[in-house]
């Protein structure tokens, strides 16, 4: 992955949001909410909640975690440190506790196609702060870029609940050059998406190309997922899971539990724990368990 993409990627997002985030108070990603969205409203899927184009809504929860405890050290060392303009084969330890914040918007750039419709451009970013490790000058040592394009058409199915089809082309990368620490893959997504008054389930599978840097993410980092949220009161809950589909030395994958809770009118916890591979790209490889806490900005259902 070449620096100049890193910043490309970055350009895009960065304008796409300075351009469109005036647009109108009830398209804000921070705006106020009593109720988290359901997925009809997410995505917009019945008549009289179909919005303009290019407006900045939530996409993915926008949080900041600033304790993240894992229970196994990152295997991945962030970088060699320079001693008198030389190399040294001493490499920065990293700590088992970082913070960990995301963000995540979303913008419809066309609607009624086919009718009912909508093309999507979505963005979420994802960093690792190594924030307590003052003896390393507290780096970042890793963050994930993904942007997306996402094609939803609504559906009515009463027995099965679903609401939607749809499929979109999905890159994600940590922007890194080097063949030790560079991690990206393409993806091909299809998905379906159901609900019923407090829950909602969004299902994933994918042809992923360009794998030649990690040939081998696949069978650590899914060839499906799911994403089951339920909304209790002012609680949100969300249960995911990934596999590699596979059996045998293939065999993985992880799951992950959140918990959206409030704290004082706006201000909204958020509770993570996190269990398998795949948690950041740079060590997609290897196991974790992961527990953390922090607030969330945006959370939809």
């Amino acid at each position: 992955m070449k620096n100049y993409f890193k910043k490309i990627v970055q350009l895009i997002a960065l304008s796409v949001f300075t351009t469109f985030s005036m647009k109108g108070q009830s398209a804000s990603i921070f705006k106020k909410f009593d109720n988290y969205q359901t997925l009809t409203q997410t995505w917009e899927l019945e008549p009289d909640s179909t919005s303009e184009t290019f407006l900045i809504t939530a996409y993915k929860p926008t949080y900041i975690l600033p304790f993240r405890f894992s229970s196994h050290r990152r295997e991945v060392n962030f970088e060699v440190v320079p001693v008198d303009n030389g190399a040294t084969e001493e490499e920065i330890q990293l700590d088992n506790v970082e913070a960990t914040m995301q963000f995540s918007f979303k913008t419809k750039l066309a609607q009624r196609i086919f009718g009912h419709g909508a093309l999507w451009l979505g963005y979420t970013q994802k960093s690792y702060w190594q924030v307590y490790n003052a003896e390393f000058s507290r780096p970042f040592r890793e963050t994930n870029y993904e942007p997306e394009i996402i094609f939803n058409y609504p559906v009515k199915f009463e027995f099965l609940k679903m609401k939607m089809l749809g499929f979109g082309f999905n890159h994600q990368s940590n922007g890194r050059e080097g063949h030790k620490f560079t991690r990206s893959w393409n993806r091909f997504i299809l998905h379906a998406g159901f609900e019923n008054k407090q829950w909602s389930l969004l299902v994933r599978t994918w042809f992923a190309t360009e794998i030649t840097e990690n040939p081998d993410i696949e069978d650590y980092m899914g060839r499906a997922d799911f994403t089951f949220n339920y909304r209790l009161n002012k609680y949100l809950l969300t249960l995911k899971a990934q596999h590699s589909l596979r059996f045998g030395d293939d065999n993985h994958g992880n799951v992950e539990v959140d918990c959206a809770f409030p704290i004082y009118r706006n201000l909204k916890g958020y509770f993570q724990f996190f269990h398998g591979y795949g948690d950041a790209m740079i060590d997609y490889n290897q196991i974790h368990t992961i527990a953390g806490i922090g607030i969330v900005f945006a959370g939809t259902l």
